[in-house]
């Protein structure tokens, strides 16, 4: 039995989650009510964050929330202690996109004369091991132009340091996730429940039999090489395209992220289907991977 929920909605839900036509998502519980292991090993610790922001450019964009949450995680990569959550809301100094209102349902008054608090922010950035982001590669960005002091620490992505479509989940997005793997469900969208609903997310078993988040940092640790097509001719576009290739607007340039023993294989492809015959090969590791 769920300690968050009544003993008359478990039972119903026990009656219903043994019907094979049914299943029972729950309401994403507090997060000191989350059963967690008893932790083996050395504990290190993972600042897990979410931002809300103003656009998708942080060149012309504003941090309009910023929550953060410390966790401790064990030798096997197991999320063994949670502390406390960290929310602040911020004003950009001009009216908020009607989208973004929509979006995260904050008002121009809910953010009036708000700051977060950098000091506070840093503090828990600076002294965490490795930080965690669903999609890393638009919070990183964010927070490493915000503090420069903690660029080049160690991501994690929840979103693409786990294969979850070959763990036989369909949807990738977190709250389909937190649904499909943990069972729960989370209506808001703000930068805290995120979090919350992160945390919960990376605690769930997965069919491996380790936990997602162990699974994300064994992922995250092995090294990978990013390829970029330099000089292949505009028309092999579709097949960079279908093969994972992802375009670069900065550079003007199509790129992969593969694993270093798929590096040569890589190359041979693109010389012989895109007439790629010297790309950009560049080492990457956690404390590089999604800045791009």
């Amino acid at each position: 039995m769920h300690d968050w929920l009544s003993p008359d909605a478990e039972r119903a839900a026990a009656i219903l989650e043994a019907h094979p036509d049914y299943r029972v998502l729950r309401s994403l519980p507090p997060l000191d009510l989350v059963p967690l292991p008893e932790p083996e090993g050395k504990l290190r610790t993972a600042a897990i964050l979410d931002t809300e922001t103003t656009s998708l450019d942080p060149a012309t964009g504003h941090i309009i929330e910023l929550a953060i949450c410390q966790v401790k995680f064990d030798a096997r990569g197991r999320i063994v202690a949670i502390g406390p959550a960290h929310d602040w809301l911020e004003d950009p100094g001009y009216p908020l996109p009607r989208e973004i209102v929509r979006l995260t349902k904050l008002t121009d008054a809910d953010l009036a004369g708000q700051r977060i608090d950098d000091v506070a922010a840093l503090d828990l950035l600076s002294n965490a091991d490795l930080i965690v982001a669903h999609n890393a590669s638009f919070d990183a960005v964010w927070i490493e132009r915000r503090y420069p002091a903690v660029a080049g620490k160690p991501w994690c992505c929840s979103l693409k340091d786990i294969d979850w479509r070959g763990f036989g989940y369909e949807g990738r997005q977190l709250g389909a996730l937190l649904a499909e793997v943990a069972g729960f469900f989370n209506a808001r969208h703000r930068a805290d429940a995120d979090v919350a609903a992160l945390v919960a997310l990376l605690i769930a078993m997965l069919p491996s039999g380790r936990t997602a988040c162990s699974e994300m940092i064994l992922s995250a640790q092995r090294p990978t090489v990013r390829i970029t097509a330099d000089g292949a001719p505009f028309e092999v576009k579709d097949r960079l395209k279908a093969r994972g290739y992802r375009w670069d607007p900065t550079i003007r340039r199509w790129w992969s992220e593969v694993a270093v023993t798929n590096a040569d294989e890589e190359q041979a492809w693109l010389a012989a289907e895109a007439a790629c015959h010297n790309p950009t090969i560049e080492p990457l590791t956690w404390h590089r991977r999604h800045r791009a």
